[in-house]
């Protein structure tokens, strides 16, 4: 998948109008900007994370808002099974009889430590979450995305998809994975459909995964989930239908910039 740097992406009111967009992880950091930010442009969200309390505060912002309804799904990834998938399918197919967008947001960063001391059940956790999950989530639901106009698959990756780190094994295996899994999904995709299929690597951002992960770190010397999620919106319109096949790596934008770009 060819590389492509987004300093600035042109969203227009309504861009995401009536679009059924599938958000993991959508209870926390970007996932949940996204979400509420998707709603705000016309989407009718599905939000999707473990924890019901969490997303339930999500909805709750964006109906109280006056945006479209989301949808809420609660299911913890680290133990779904197929059967899970399929019924996630099966119940947006039932509300919506189709889907235009999914995003693969969710992921965690795992064990960082050598590798001689990686417990075998921390690399099954990463591995599922940021790796197993993504294939099943879209194999389960391509037939939804099939029927839509314009769709769009975004995977989210990072730095460590491509170049491995030490004491980030996993994380680096399940990333450098994921690329793999859409470099193929675009390949068999890009001739005889309209599916998008594209990458974001939203670069070092403000969410709990990297507080934790670097604990030493200022978390205000880092952009905030806001300031670069403008990006994903445009990927997920279909003003942004001839971007396919890309690895985007965002950039943020200040505030005096981001009134110019969020029209």
């Amino acid at each position: 998948m060819e590389p492509l740097h987004f300093t600035q992406s042109h969203i227009t009111p309504h861009c995401l109008a009536k679009r059924v967009i599938l958000i993991t992880g959508a209870s926390d950091g970007i996932g949940r900007t996204l979400a509420v930010q998707a709603a705000k442009y016309g989407a009718s969200v599905i939000l999707l994370g473990k924890t019901l309390k969490k997303l339930e505060s999500v909805y709750d912002e964006i109906v109280s808002a006056g945006y479209p309804e989301p949808a809420i799904h609660p299911l913890n990834l680290l133990r779904t099974e197929p059967k899970h998938a399929y019924e996630l399918a099966e119940s947006i197919h039932g509300m919506f009889g189709r889907l235009d967008a999914v995003v693969h947001n969710a992921g965690i960063s795992g064990q960082i430590c050598q590798i001689e001391h990686l417990t075998p059940e921390k690399w099954q956790e990463v591995l599922q979450l940021n790796l197993h999950i993504p294939y099943l989530l879209t194999h389960a639901l391509l037939p939804l995305i099939r029927i839509a106009v314009h769709p769009s698959i975004l995977f989210t990756t990072s730095d460590e998809s491509h170049a491995g780190k030490a004491y980030w094994s996993a994380y680096s295996a399940s990333k450098f994975g994921l690329m793999g899994l859409a470099q193929s999904l675009h390949q068999e995709l890009q001739t005889n459909t309209d599916i998008r299929v594209n990458c974001i690597n939203p670069g070092k951002v403000r969410t709990s995964l990297r507080v934790k992960a670097y604990p030493g770190l200022d978390p205000l010397s880092l952009p905030t989930p806001e300031d670069i999620i403008h990006h994903y919106l445009y990927l997920l319109s279909p003003e942004a239908k001839d971007i396919r096949g890309k690895v985007v790596t965002v950039e943020p934008v200040n505030h005096s910039e981001k009134a110019a770009v969020l029209i």
